[in-house]
């Protein structure tokens, strides 16, 4: 429980620092709901380097996918286009899990919706690299939130095992 608590102290600091950052002091330039989407899937993926890793490959992914129909959309004009071009590039993506380092398929998914989300009549193919910057700031700030729970806990329970022998000695 512990554990729970301050990583959600670090994690509601850093958040808090970063949406200052973003929506008052207006010097970050960053879409911060897709930052979220990419501690969420930090997070999702199980944390620790490992999630950083396996959760930001495939959210990467998941944007070169979503991106790839974008391009097909753009060449290809048909009535099926859209649904023959995500049949596929679902399949792909589902089949992409057989690759380790891509085999956390939310992550996939969290990817290539956040392009999609930014899709608009100005850009019509989305914000790539906006997405893509966004995200990686996401995964910095779980991992940051993460490392910093890491460091903190140690030092309460150190805290808390002198006390208790402190009161034992008395």
């Amino acid at each position: 429980m512990l554990h729970l608590i301050i990583l959600g102290i670090t994690s509601g600091i850093i958040a808090g620092l970063f949406t200052h950052l973003a929506f008052v002091a207006e010097v970050l330039p960053v879409i911060v709901w897709v930052a979220f989407l990419g501690e969420a899937t930090f997070f999702a993926a199980g944390g620790k380097n490992k999630g950083f890793v396996k959760g930001l490959a495939s959210n990467l992914a998941g944007v070169f996918w979503a991106y790839l129909i974008f391009m097909v959309l753009a060449t290809w004009e048909s009535q099926m286009t859209m649904s023959i071009t995500v049949f596929f590039v679902v399949l792909f993506m589902i089949a992409q899990s057989k690759i380790d380092i891509l085999s956390f398929t939310p992550g996939t998914f969290i990817g290539a919706a956040a392009l999609f989300g930014t899709k608009s009549a100005a850009l019509p193919d989305g914000e790539p690299i906006g997405v893509i910057i966004a995200l990686i700031l996401g995964f910095v700030m779980g991992w940051a939130a993460e490392k910093a729970a890491d460091t903190i806990i140690p030092l309460i329970e150190k805290k808390k095992t002198a006390k208790i022998i402190q009161e034992e000695n008395i």
